[in-house]
């Protein structure tokens, strides 16, 4: 299973956090209907962890209001210039904007797990360490209370307010044509061909990128993966779908762990100017994410090669 999409049919535990749910679209939508299918999805995906941020559940559901935030921006750039306006536009910069407050409470979050698997054992009960994981802490803290205030404030309200107002007037421009049954159907086809394009040309020569090629490459590949959750209802071959998306999902996993690590750095470079006490530590973390990013050159080459070889689903 995904790990962004649960079963229509699961029974999600009240105190777990929320997953996105598949969209179910209809051989005969207009593309403007589904986009606003679309972009309510993701907004009640959103909606749904939010008073899950008090509970133990906070780390994931975090973690699935990100998600939520990325696939509502994700579909407004899809659908442009289709189908856009201000309202749309307005929607996509404030996500982006409370998405980064809740992506600094997620890396200490990261970083935190990242060290209990191995480090902490490699290290063992070092004074060092433990003013390392005392300032984690501290900042993790720090970066909770921002979250907290930023889902809870008059802006948040206002983001989610005006865009649902914005899907219930469809206020936005659209093409004519895309008014016609069966428009979302032939835009989805266009629309994933040139995601999957963009992907396979960016990720040539994956194990060899460099750490922002590398990036711009999980970017492309959280583009392709979520146009395909956001479509998959209209096409036929569930297995060829599956496949499609589970590629893209392990390969999106193992380019996470790079890009853990590069923020794991900058995590580090904050610790060490809070607390000179953590710099012995620090050293050693350094060395053993970068020892573990070598690790995975192999897997980036057999992510490529099964890559070119993914047949489209759509086509």
């Amino acid at each position: 299973m995904r790990d962004d999409v649960q079963p229509a049919s699961s029974a999600a535990d009240a105190s777990a956090a929320i997953k996105a749910k598949p969209i179910e679209l209809s051989q005969d939508d207009t593309l403007e209907d589904a986009a606003a299918a679309i972009f309510f999805a993701s907004l009640e995906h959103f909606l749904a962890n939010v008073p899950l941020l008090p509970t133990s559940s906070a780390p994931e559901s975090v973690h699935q209001m990100r998600v939520a935030l990325r696939r509502l921006r994700a579909a407004i750039g899809l659908f442009r210039p289709t189908l856009g306006g201000p309202a749309l536009e307005t929607a996509r910069d404030r996500a982006k904007t409370l998405a980064s407050v809740l992506g600094a409470a997620r890396d200490w979050d990261v970083f935190g797990v990242a060290l209990k698997s191995g480090v902490q054992d490699a290290i063992g009960d070092d004074a060092s360490f433990h003013a390392l994981t005392d300032t984690l802490e501290s900042c993790r803290e720090k970066a909770y209370r921002a979250a907290h205030e930023a889902v809870s404030s008059d802006d948040t309200s206002r983001f989610v307010g005006d865009l649902q107002l914005a899907i219930e007037r469809h206020d936005w421009e659209v093409e004519p044509e895309m008014r016609t049954p069966g428009s979302a159907c032939r835009f989805a086809a266009h629309a994933l061909t040139r995601l999957h394009k963009r992907l396979l040309k960016k990720s040539k020569g994956l194990a060899t990128l460099s750490a922002e090629e590398r990036h711009l490459v999980r970017i492309a590949l959280k583009k392709a993966r979520y146009g395909a959750e956001f479509f998959e209802s209209l096409f036929a071959d569930g297995k060829a779908v599956h496949a499609y998306l589970r590629t893209l999902s392990d390969m999106q996993d193992q380019l996470g762990v790079f890009n853990d690590m590069e923020v794991a750095n900058g995590l580090l470079d904050r610790i060490d100017a809070e607390n000179p006490e953590a710099l012995r530590a620090s050293g050693f973390i350094r060395g053993w994410f970068a020892h573990a990013a070598q690790q995975g050159v192999a897997h980036a080459k057999k992510s490529e090669k099964r890559l070119k070889k993914l047949a489209p689903f759509w086509t």
